[in-house]
């Protein structure tokens, strides 16, 4: 197809133009370390009411780029599970799961040792200069006793939990008792969100209740966070966009953001990159103040029909630092404000270790690029000439390494995108300022058909 020779006819196309500006920040890096760049304004305006508030006299906010913000600062979380304080990657975002593993490997663990062990933790963090995102249980599946009696989630598959679930008077009090145990544990000034887990929109949402019902009672539980741990950025964490309708609809409007999990798929590399802007979508389609929205668990997978000996052999680790650098410029491109990495452990003998020090490496580059891409509201206009709107084909051509290999030191960024009825694709080109950096083309399907640099007037 000759897509090279066609972007030069752009008069004669009906254009749907759809801009998205990058620009500097006045510092070169954002950091996740408060102190370290110099004060910078956030570039929040418009109607949306503003999520923010203070938490042990720190003072927080969202801006209507899905950017949070602490004492004027930017943070970005950048990270991953299996990191320890003062890790040599440079790496200070840590992720703490309030599971309950240990009372299974350990019958003689107690409560009270798990919360000592976890307060032991934030303190390393705050002492290491860190900072920590909290992960709380909507209805942790190992409580050992419920949360109501006689019931065992953990052998129950995740489609099969009923959320309704979630309004019963008994199952809100377990769980309610369960996070004031550990409430006095998690309050640390390095704390600098909870998130209510684990990909919640897999279980089953019956219909007998409405969406703004769920939203409603969604909005019990991170209230009830809020009174016991403090006024602390609360978020509702899934896993793709199926089922989700609901609980985007508390995420829009109880929640203060979304935490999204995301992995590029061997065989697709676009489709992490589409997913997260249709995430996205869903949620500004719901939001009622301004929302977070970051990877709360990103990396690379495997087809699910590939058989498995082991859980963490279905997310293996990165095979390079290119592929790396691929993946988390999609992430920043498809406007994700910050990115936490599945990789169970970073020991000197885990094959995950060069995943996390191609992390720290690429830190500067993709903190920067999360906080100073600006996105405007995806619009799904066009949709109806194929699956693919122009914000989807945007993030599919942002997905593609040769596209990111041309706007990787791009500051400026301008992108235009129509829709060929001659080649029956999305056209998107990429613009610094009036010069020209590249082009790709994108099938209805979401995939790049043909992407590079623009050809000079002798071509």
């Amino acid at each position: 197809m000759q897509v090279r020779r066609f972007l030069k006819i752009g008069a004669a196309l009906l254009l749907i133009h759809v801009l998205i500006h990058a620009w500097c920040s006045g510092f070169a890096a954002a950091q996740d370390d408060a102190g370290e760049p110099p004060v910078a304004q956030s570039s929040a305006s418009g109607n949306l009411p503003r999520s923010g508030g203070e938490y042990m006299g720190q003072k927080w906010h969202i801006d209507e780029q899905h950017l949070m913000w602490w004492d004027g600062q930017p943070y970005i979380p950048f990270g991953g599970f299996g990191i320890e304080p003062d890790n040599k990657f440079g790496l200070k975002t840590y992720n703490l799961w309030i599971d309950f593993d240990p009372f299974h490997e350990n019958p003689k663990y107690t409560r009270e040792q798990h919360r000592r062990d976890i307060a032991g933790r934030l303190s390393r963090i705050a002492d290491s200069g860190g900072t920590c995102i909290v992960q709380f249980s909507m209805a942790e599946p190992h409580l050992p006793e419920g949360p109501q009696p006689g019931m065992r989630w953990e052998e129950e598959p995740e489609g099969s939990i009923n959320a309704s679930r979630l309004a019963d008077p008994k199952v809100k009090q377990a769980i309610f008792k369960v996070w004031a145990d550990y409430a006095p544990a998690v309050r640390n000034d390095c704390v600098r969100a909870i998130v209510l887990w684990n990909e919640i929109n897999v279980w089953n949402w019956p219909d007998t209740i409405s969406d703004e019902q769920y939203a409603s009672l969604l909005d019990e539980y991170v209230c009830e966070v809020k009174r016991l741990v403090g006024d602390v950025p609360v978020c509702l964490k899934i896993a793709g966009t199926w089922n989700v309708r609901t609980v985007i609809a508390a995420a829009g409007s109880a929640a203060d953001g979304l935490g999204f999990d995301t992995w590029d798929m061997d065989g697709d590399e676009g489709r992490a990159a589409r997913e997260i802007q249709h995430a996205l979508h869903m949620l500004e389609e719901r939001q009622q103040k301004t929302t977070w929205f970051f990877i709360a668990e990103g990396g690379r997978s495997i087809p699910e029909e590939q058989q498995v000996a082991k859980l963490w052999d279905r997310y293996p680790p990165f095979r390079s630092k290119e592929e790396a650098a691929r993946i988390l410029r999609g992430c920043a491109h498809a406007g994700a404000k910050g990115f936490i990495y599945n990789g169970p452990n970073s020991d000197p003998e885990s094959n995950y270790r060069d995943s996390y020090r191609w992390l720290g490496e690429l830190k500067p580059e993709i903190s920067r690029l999360m906080v100073e891409i600006k996105t405007p509201v995806p619009s799904d206009e066009g949709s109806a000439r194929g699956e693919v709107s122009p914000a989807l084909a945007i993030a599919a051509a942002c997905s593609d390494r040769t596209v990111q290999q041309l706007l990787s030191d791009v500051r400026r960024l301008r992108v235009t995108v129509e829709f060929s009825d001659r080649w029956n694709a999305w056209l998107v080109q990429f613009y610094s300022g009036d010069r020209a950096l590249g082009f790709a083309s994108v099938c209805k399907d979401g995939k790049v058909l043909e992407a590079g640099a623009p050809e000079t007037d002798e071509q």
